[in-house]
């Protein structure tokens, strides 16, 4: 009798001890297994994190190339229309002086002229820097490419000329013209690099979203 139940007892005990080591088991393979899922949503998000970013450094790429060649395009309209204007007051001096032609035109070639240092002042602020210095001494050269005419106009506008003011006049149009072909020469090409630079490293950094 007591060895059938000690027998029992035993069995009993060892079936107890199998089913706690096969919860054990089982609880320490769910908890890995749950472990390696969390591991893998971490992998996941982090790199869901990394092209989340890389979009919108792109992105923001992309935003920086319009601004700049809005700006860019900006300073190069109001050169153009500030170079029209400067034309219009000079030819004035080939012309009987007329005050109201003066005032009107030379007017409009001052407003123009500061239209484009405002512009100036946005490629600046958009940058690269050395656009921005090409693009300031641009606008430093149609400031100076004024003032022949204007000085000219101011003299006649008292009498007639002398040679010597004629000749001073026509050799100053005659640096301040190249001068101002000379810097818009230099700027294009520092612009459309700075452009491309950026759109090369959107299209990098689009391959490497891909």
């Amino acid at each position: 009798m007591t060895s059938t139940l000690m027998t029992t007892a035993i069995a009993i005990f060892g079936t107890l001890l199998g089913s706690g080591l096969t919860a054990f088991v089982a609880a320490r393979i769910e908890r890995r297994k749950n472990e390696a899922l969390e591991r893998q949503q971490i992998r996941q998000e982090a790199a869901q994190d990394r092209a989340a970013l890389r979009d919108l450094r792109v992105e923001h790429r992309r935003w920086r190339r319009d601004r700049r060649q809005g700006a860019y395009q900006g300073l190069l309209d109001a050169a153009h229309e500030a170079q029209g204007a400067i034309w219009q007051l000079a030819r004035l001096t080939l012309e009987p002086y007329d005050q109201h032609r003066y005032d009107m035109r030379r007017g409009a070639a001052i407003d123009a002229v500061r239209a484009t240092r405002q512009a100036a002042t946005t490629v600046e602020l958009e940058g690269p820097a050395g656009v921005a210095q090409a693009g300031a001494e641009y606008a430093e050269a149609v400031d100076r490419h004024v003032h022949p005419p204007i000085q000219y106009l101011m003299e006649l506008s008292k009498g007639p000329l002398t040679d010597e003011q004629e000749d001073r006049y026509r050799s100053a149009a005659a640096e301040t013209g190249p001068l101002l072909d000379g810097m818009r020469q230099r700027f294009i090409p520092l612009a459309r690099a700075a452009l491309d630079e950026l759109a090369e490293e959107s299209d990098r950094g689009t391959r490497a979203a891909a």
